[in-house]
């Protein structure tokens, strides 16, 4: 699926994604991962991926909380919760880092109209 990403940040991956790829069987299988893994048609896993950012020097988890504040401000946590995986408990702690108030977004659900900003 395409997204709309800063030109410098596109023409960074766009030139990632259309390098030659390493000799061997697993660059040879026809599903093109952005990220491959060494099993053919797999991606590498988000631990691997962690690891090759830090040896270049780029840090993930600032991102990482940054992308959760962010998802925390535009979702309830009873919705957000099971979509990424996480314990309520903890996508609440999120919202509250967010310091986003969710009454208005569910009164107008309870209501069954959509919810006005």
């Amino acid at each position: 699926m395409p997204i709309r990403l800063p030109g410098p940040l596109a023409r960074l991956l766009t030139d990632f994604a259309n390098r030659p790829r390493p000799p061997g069987w697993a660059a040879n299988h026809p599903n093109r991962w952005l990220f491959p893994s060494a099993e053919p048609g797999r991606h590498i896993t988000g631990g691997a991926l962690v690891r090759r950012l830090t040896a270049h020097g780029i840090p993930s988890r600032p991102a990482r909380a940054t992308a959760l504040v962010q998802l925390a401000q535009d979702m309830p946590p009873a919705v957000l919760a099971p979509i990424l995986g996480l314990h309520l408990n903890t996508v609440t702690r999120w919202r509250a880092r967010a310091a986003t108030d969710w009454t208005a977004y569910l009164q107008a659900w309870a209501a069954g109209r959509p919810a006005s900003t």
